[in-house]
C-alpha cells in the first residue's frame, strides 16, 4: 500500500474515491491480488496522493472490504478514471466480468472531506 501522509483537513481540492466490497471467501486471494495490481497503476498516475485498505473487523455491514484512495483534485480523479480503463484495455482485464465471476457486490463513489460552516 502507498502511504497515506496527506493532512485532509488542510487541503478542500482533494478529492476520494471510497468503495466498498463484499467477497466471497472463495474469490478472496484473487480480488485481492487484481486489488495489488491496479494500485500499482494507480501509485503512478499524476495527483495520486495515497491509497488505504480496510478489513471489517466488526458490524453488520455485509462489506469486508473499503478501499480509499486520495486525489489532488477532481481533475486527477476523473483522468485516473480514464487511465485506468485504458490500462484494462491493454492488459484484457474486464473488471465487470471478473467482478461476475468472482460474485462480488460493492458500491463505489467519490467524496470530498465535510467541512464546517464558515
Amino acid at each position: 500500500m502507498t502511504k497515506l501522509t496527506t493532512p485532509l483537513e488542510n487541503d478542500p481540492s482533494l478529492q476520494f474515491r471510497i468503495d466498498a466490497f463484499e467477497v466471497p471467501e472463495d474469490a478472496r486471494a484473487e480480488f485481492e491480488a487484481a486489488m495489488r495490481a491496479n494500485l500499482e497503476v494507480l501509485a503512478g498516475l499524476p495527483g495520486f496522493r495515497g491509497h488505504l485498505v480496510f478489513r471489517q473487523t466488526g458490524g453488520p455491514s455485509r462489506f469486508g472490504l473499503i478501499t480509499l484512495a486520495v486525489w489532488e483534485s477532481r481533475a486527477a480523479l476523473d483522468a485516473a478514471a480514464t487511465a485506468v480503463r485504458a490500462h484494462s484495455e491493454r492488459i484484457g482485464f474486464d473488471r465487470t466480468a471478473a467482478l461476475a465471476r468472482w460474485r462480488v457486490r460493492s458500491e463505489l463513489g467519490g467524496y470530498e472531506v465535510l467541512r464546517p460552516p464558515a
